[in-house]
């Protein structure tokens, strides 16, 4: 993957992790305000990344591509803000990044309709950051006085992460170790005491 206005060539995991980082720490992305706020541009770098690295295996995507899965990572992301406020049990919103990342790469990736789903609910537990601010004895690093860099590149270590997990799930790409990928957790939003 090429970082783009550098030289870097990247993997597309890392890829994507520094060309969020590079749109993040400038805060040059959209808002989208609901139950829950994000930012879907942020699915942009792991689309960007991913397009690039299958672009260089000679599996060439077009500008429409890229168009249908910031679209549908939009969708994905703004339809789950609008019913759910992950602020308010102590997730920060990047989780909506990470859900909708994950769906859309697996689909650049060519993944089954089962494979993605897979992917997805490996999304859903892949420890999410904390929503963290001060109020009171609560503390955390969106809010001062706890503001700091990871503020700038937390969406692009989400990016990096949606990107791995849809790789994982993939038969053995990039050379990972998983024989027949990575298996999804059917009852992840719906088990008793721990789903939503």
């Amino acid at each position: 993957t090429k970082v783009p206005g550098t030289n870097y060539q990247l993997d597309p995991i890392r890829g994507a992790f520094n060309i969020d980082t590079i749109i993040r720490w400038l805060d040059f992305n959209d808002c989208f305000l609901a139950a829950e706020w994000g930012h879907p541009s942020d699915n942009l770098d792991a689309i960007l990344a991913v397009a690039d690295h299958l672009t260089r295996q000679e599996q060439p995507l077009t500008v429409r591509d890229i168009l249908e899965g910031m679209i549908k990572a939009h969708e994905i992301q703004g339809g789950l803000a609008l019913l759910n406020s992950f602020n308010r049990v102590g997730l920060d919103h990047i989780v909506l990044v990470n859900v909708s990342s994950t769906a859309v790469v697996s689909k650049l990736l060519g993944l089954s309709h089962s494979q993605t789903i897979d992917a997805v609910s490996q999304a859903w537990v892949d420890g999410q950051s904390l929503r963290t601010y001060q109020i009171a004895t609560i503390v955390g690093y969106r809010h001062a006085p706890n503001t700091g860099p990871r503020k700038s590149w937390a969406a692009g270590d989400t990016c990096s992460r949606a990107v791995n997990l849809a790789l994982l799930v993939k038969k053995g790409e990039l050379g990972l170790l998983v024989k027949k990928g990575e298996l999804g957790l059917p009852s992840v939003l719906t088990a008793k005491t721990w789903g939503f």
